[in-house]
């Protein structure tokens, strides 16, 4: 489930290069990630869906930001010739 979201999340950032998203380049749109909920709606259970996906974006967000300020690479635990 958290694949796609972080695929998104990351494919919606703005390239520092060319200043775009990398949806907006090629798909024309960047698609939302949730849906607007400025009107309530009746539906229960579509907005606790809603609040678990806004949920997880915050989780993406916060992983793929870890990820990019870790200042040492992951340790490589594979030896040369080793077959993995």
């Amino acid at each position: 489930m958290m694949l796609p979201l972080t695929t998104l999340v990351h494919n919606n950032a703005q390239n520092v290069t060319t200043g775009l998203a990398l949806n907006q380049l090629l798909n024309g749109l960047e698609p939302t990630i949730t849906p607007d909920q400025s009107v309530s709606s009746n539906n229960l259970t579509a907005e606790f869906r809603v609040d678990q996906l806004r949920q997880q974006r915050k989780q993406a967000m916060m992983a793929l930001n870890n990820a990019t300020n870790s200042k040492s690479p992951a340790a490589n635990v594979f030896k040369h010739g080793q077959k993995v």
